[in-house]
């Protein structure tokens, strides 16, 4: 996960620059079916990679609680 968030830090500063006009590289850059610039798409392609991550942590996490949940129902002597 800190990988997703480091790229995307990189990412951002890089799009200041090229907003600003210091650095346009990836600005000139055109991706044909989207009509976007490079750097405004794997901007968009970290944030969804860091988005899916956090989804599937999350889901993770809910099953990991509920089979926690069930064995502790299930080593109760039955009512």
């Amino acid at each position: 996960m800190i990988w997703w968030v480091l790229a995307l830090s990189v990412l951002t500063i890089l799009s200041y620059l090229a907003d600003a006009g210091v650095w346009t590289l990836l600005q000139d850059i055109r991706v044909p079916l989207l009509n976007a610039s490079l750097l405004s798409v794997l901007l968009l392609l970290c944030t969804l990679g860091i988005l899916l991550r956090m989804l599937y942590m999350r889901s993770r996490g809910e099953k990991e609680k509920l089979r926690s949940i069930v064995d502790k129902f299930e080593q109760k002597p039955g009512l």
